[in-house]
């Protein structure tokens, strides 16, 4: 037998491969029920994240997470809440109380404000499963260092006790989450009021909400990629090249550096306007007559090049670097020649001896003594005539001259002249270099002509190649490594004057020159269009940011159809699924006696919306909500959550919190009835405030014949939650408080063997008080059958066919009880002389057996029991 999954198994499935913002709209709805506009906001944002629109956080992982649907999917084993107790750190809760829900299927826990009802609660909804949003966990706020949050939580899965510690953001527990709980916050998740009551099936609420966040994702994205929005405005470009191709028609295939690269340089955009005037200047010559202007042009030029190529020679980056070469070469080269004339020459009394000074002497000497024929020797030897000194050589000054001779005929002394020498040519070159430009200014104004902003540049050059010059004439300092010389203005001169060679060979007949004009057109509307990127890259760039942006938005729109919902919602209601909730659903109402107006039923799908409508039967225009009552709506919302249970085949416990908070009596009393008989096929919970609907589920659980566990909270100075097994007094019955009292009863006789004359008067005083308000309500329920009740605006007129049996001997019985407890209960003050009266154990006990017995004789011989 195939197993027919439910909605949210289905949904659960299928949401596996849909878009990440999908899996989280859905996330979001089974943990809150109903997304709002904060919720909206964050599936949107996912959406941007997966498509690349927005930095991922630090915590994005968690949405791609698997969704955790625990406790929506069938039920696997009956589970019933047996106790929680063990609270620590929720409000003013105190620690040592226990919540035991084991003594019947219907339990009712009544806390008056502050008593610590609320907080029990919303332990319980957080654990359990609620539709709406988790309540908030608050610790105890007069506690300095409030402990963290925790409760033990004892279960019944399948008959077995399993316990649970609780802790607020823990991992949901399967057996918990098969618990449900109804509050005011859910009940607005039950009924839609926006055009009808709109019945939200569990599950379908899912797609409900999901189709929300698509609706809400698509008009964003279509808002934000309106036709313009975000485009800057750019001037169409009209030019037949690449450039212009791109920026009209700019797409998210190109990249940024596409449009980067076509950015006209500083050197481009000073050739357009040259370029613009000689094209104007081509088209009104003949090729003649350009040949000769281009001739001229060169004749004009070539001696500009040629000038400041050859001082760049003496100046230039290469010449300095050779001129630092000789410096070094001679340096090394004279230390080398210094050494060996230390080691040669040691003696000689000249330090600086055998240096270039002295080798200039020594070489003249060498001269003259050649040129003279009466001198022979070279160095003279002892007894020459010295051709300097005029004196006769000794052989002591022979040999030192003998010894200079061979230290000059050297290879590190001839070396170290040499580079001198190499040295003192470059220096003298540079030292003679002349870099006026006077002779120039007329190739300088005509390459102003031919390329704006280049003679400028050119000069710039002549100038640092000047200053250069001056520096080392004047200080022999060369230009430091940081100290580079630009010639790309050479280099553009250069290439001018090629260009103007290659134009002369270009143009020799009028077709050749009506070519070149297209070419050097087309040139020029290629630096133009570049020119207009530069102009408009800003804009550009940024159209092509948002282009991208719109791309990814697009692809958001695509995901964001709704279609593939309704195919899936369309699926499930096909499949048998929605017709057992919808015959659960109309039972439901037909129970709460919904007789003011007939209700249609229906299903609709729209927008991958499936849910229940409720009309007016042949009615074309106000739905139910229009004119339903809150306590009907709330009746209503009851009702699909009772639904609910029945239909999916859920035993398991349900948990009310204040269901009728705020309603009128009639409709409190139709809940009351019907949760009571709920709680004779599953354990139901309720937490109420209102006394007045606790004394409407005990008067159902008499009329219905059912078992009740009632629990009241109370509260002292420091700590609420303070637990009490009973119903509070209030909400007791006239059978129930005779039980309570039989039980004072126990007690009193306890203080009368033990205690003393003074605690004896003190407790019968109380108990007087509670006999005294009990025949009050006996006179109500039962004498008077209810004609008139406290709490309710209606007088029950058919009631009082039941009164006829009232007799003298009933009212005077009723005035005896109420006199004597009037003078036996706290509240009326004797005199001093008279004494305190206070009636005996026995008297006690008789007056409770008259109230007993009356309260028989009401219900079993005169029928009063309705």
């Amino acid at each position: 037998m195939d197993v027919v999954l439910t909605p949210v198994e289905k949904i659960q499935d299928w949401i596996k491969d849909k878009p990440v913002w999908w899996q989280h709209a859905i996330r979001l709805a089974v943990q809150y029920g109903e997304l709002d506009r904060e919720h909206l906001s964050a599936v949107y944002f996912v959406a941007k994240v997966s498509h690349n629109l927005e930095e991922s956080p630090a915590d994005f992982a968690k949405v791609t997470l698997p969704i955790d649907f625990t406790g929506l999917t069938s039920e696997q084993a009956k589970v019933e809440l047996r106790k929680l107790d063990g609270v620590v750190g929720v409000g003013a809760l105190a620690g040592d109380q226990t919540l035991s829900f084991v003594e019947s299927n219907l339990v009712v826990v009544y806390g008056d404000n502050g008593a610590g009802k609320s907080s029990y609660a919303n332990i319980l909804k957080d654990t359990c499963l609620t539709r709406g949003d988790s309540p908030r966990i608050i610790g105890n706020v007069f506690e300095n260092s409030p402990a963290s949050p925790q409760a033990q939580i004892e279960v019944s899965v399948g008959g077995s006790t399993e316990p649970y510690l609780w802790k607020p953001n823990s991992a949901p527990v399967e057996a918990l989450k098969a618990i449900r709980v109804f509050d005011s916050s859910s009940a607005s998740h039950y009924v839609n009021k926006e055009d009808a009551l709109g019945f939200k099936p569990d599950g379908l609420n899912l797609l409900t909400e999901l189709n929300k966040a698509i609706a809400y994702v698509k008009a964003n994205v279509e808002e934000d990629i309106m036709p313009g929005n975000g485009l800057v405005s750019i001037p169409y470009l009209d030019a037949d090249n690449d450039v212009a191709r791109l920026v009209n028609k700019l797409s998210i295939r190109h990249a940024e550096s596409d449009i980067t690269k076509l950015v006209a340089t500083s050197d481009e955009l000073e050739k357009i306007a040259p370029l613009r005037n000689q094209i104007k200047e081509w088209k009104r010559q003949t090729p003649e007559s350009m040949q000769a202007n281009l001739r001229q042009q060169q004749v004009m030029l070539l001696p500009l090049y040629r000038f400041i190529s050859n001082a760049l020679r003496f100046v230039g980056s290469k010449a300095i670097e050779r001129l630092k070469e000789l410096q070094a070469d001679y340096k090394q080269k004279q230390q080398n020649a210094d050494n060996l004339r230390k080691a040669a020459l040691d003696g000689i009394p000249f330090e600086t001896i055998a240096g270039v000074s002295w080798q200039q002497l020594w070489g003249a000497t060498k001269a003259f003594i050649e040129q003279e024929s009466t001198l022979s020797n070279f160095p003279p030897q002892q007894g020459d005539n010295c051709p300097v000194c005029l004196q006769d050589i000794s052989n002591e000054s022979a040999q030192k001259m003998s010894a200079l001779q061979s230290f000059i005929n050297d290879n590190a002394a001839t070396d170290a002249r040499n580079a001198h020498q190499a040295l003192q040519n470059a220096n003298n070159k540079i030292s003679e270099l002349s870099l006026s430009l006077l002779d120039y200014e007329a190739a300088l104004a005509e390459v102003d002509k031919l390329q704006e902003g280049l003679s400028l540049r050119l000069r710039n050059l002549v100038e640092q190649m000047q200053s250069r010059r001056n520096n080392f004439v004047e200080t022999a300092s060369l230009p430091s490594d940081e100290d580079i010389l630009d010639t790309s203005a050479l280099a553009e001169l250069e290439q001018l004057i090629t260009t103007i060679g290659s134009q002369m060979e270009a143009v020799t007949s009028n077709e050749e020159l009506q070519n070149h004009i297209k070419e050097q057109e087309q040139l020029l509307s290629l630096l133009e269009s570049k020119a207009f990127v530069a102009l408009h890259y800003e804009s550009l760039l940024k159209n092509l940011r948002r282009l991208k942006v719109i791309e990814k938005m697009e692809a958001i729109k695509r995901d964001a159809n709704p279609q593939r919902v309704s195919v899936l919602a369309s699926t499930i209601y096909q499949e048998g699924v929605i017709e057992p909730l919808k015959a659960a659903f109309e039972n439901e109402l037909k129970v709460f006696g919904f007789d003011r107006f007939a209700i249609d039923v229906k299903t609709r799908n729209s927008g991958g919306q499936q849910q229940f409508k409720l009309a007016l039967k042949d009615a074309g225009g106000p739905v139910v909500a229009t004119i339903a009552s809150e306590g009907e709506q709330r009746c209503i919302a009851i009702a699909a959550f009772l639904a609910e249970m029945r239909a999916d085949n859920r035993e398991s416990s349900i948990i009310f919190d204040d269901p009728v908070n705020s309603l009128s009596h009639k409709w409190s009393q139709k809940v009351a009835a019907r949760l009571v008989a709920e709680s004779s096929s599953r354990q139901v919970i309720v937490f109420t405030h209102d006394i007045v609907f606790f004394k409407l589920l005990l008067e159902q659980v008499e009329a219905q014949d059912a078992d009740v566990s009632s629990i009241t909270l109370e509260r002292n100075r420091k700590v609420a939650g303070i637990v009490r097994d009973t119903a509070p007094w209030e909400a007791l019955t006239t059978s129930k408080r005779i039980k309570s009292l039989k039980a004072e009863l126990r007690e009193l006789k306890k203080i009368y063997t033990n205690g003393t004359d003074s605690e004896f008067r003190k407790a019968t005083r109380d108990f007087y008080g509670l006999l005294r308000e009990s025949w009050e309500r006996l006179v109500e329920e039962k004498l008077l059958n209810k004609v008139v009740t406290r709490f309710e605006r209606g007088v029950h007129t058919m009631r009082l066919s039941r009164l006829t049996d009232i007799t003298d001997e009933d009212i005077t019985l009723v005035n005896r009880a109420m006199g004597k407890c009037s003078t036996y209960f706290t509240g009326h003050d004797s005199a001093a002389p008279m004494g305190d009266p206070y009636p005996t154990i026995d008297e006690v006990e008789d007056d409770l057996k008259e109230i007993s017995n009356f309260l028989d004789s009401l219900i079993n011989m005169r029928k009063r029991s309705n």
